[in-house]
């Protein structure tokens, strides 16, 4: 019988094809757009960390600061990996955030580290669904973004995540082992850890 890729067992096994490809979503037909950027929501959603919202406003506006305004305003730098008419998951990022001030208005955690950015000027957010996961299809989704962002002159790239976080393991094997960590805010109840991982392209 045929090996499977993913485990070297013979199949049947339950490892599933890699996706067919990893696509950036300005790239794609306008039917297909849509129906890429539909499927690329519902992953952001499915792995959200957050999901209850006071009002509609706030739920919009998480959508917008962390998915919703890379679409809109970088759709070139947004890739979404897909396998036959299923979305796996997307990354998507800008090459110099300090070029987008309106991120720093909606996402505080942007401007606590602004210092940093002559360094790692380009950041990045990624989602899989679950299923998705321990395929490789993240560090590809990752490499893929890195040779966009360092095709515009982005020397370093980074992302911003927590302490602890089951997610620190995955950038660290792929190269985002420059890490500092600052607070949200100074002092009291509102102090939030924040960590910073960097990588040099």
């Amino acid at each position: 019988g045929r090996i499977c890729p993913s485990c070297t067992k013979r199949q049947p096994c339950y490892h599933r094809p890699m996706p067919e490809s990893i696509t950036p979503i300005a790239a794609a037909a306008p039917a297909s757009r849509a129906l890429l950027a539909d499927g690329a929501e519902q992953v952001f959603w499915e792995t959200a960390s957050t999901t209850e919202f006071e009002t509609p406003v706030d739920r919009e506006m998480f959508q917008w600061r962390y998915f919703g305004y890379y679409l809109e305003r970088e759709p070139e730098l947004l890739f979404v990996a897909t396998e036959g008419d299923t979305v796996l998951g997307y990354i998507c990022g800008v090459a110099d955030t300090r070029a987008h001030r309106e991120l720093y208005e909606v996402a505080p955690h942007v401007a606590v580290f602004d210092d940093l950015y002559d360094r790692y000027p380009a950041h990045l957010h990624i989602n899989l669904t679950a299923a998705s996961r321990g395929r490789g299809l993240g560090g590809r989704l990752v490499a893929s973004l890195e040779s966009a962002v360092a095709a515009r002159g982005a020397g370093g790239m980074h992302l911003v995540t927590s302490p602890g976080a089951r997610n620190v393991r995955f950038y660290s094997r792929a190269g985002y082992v420059d890490a500092i960590t600052r607070p949200l805010a100074e002092g009291g109840e509102e102090a939030v850890s924040l960590l910073f991982l960097g990588k040099r392209l």
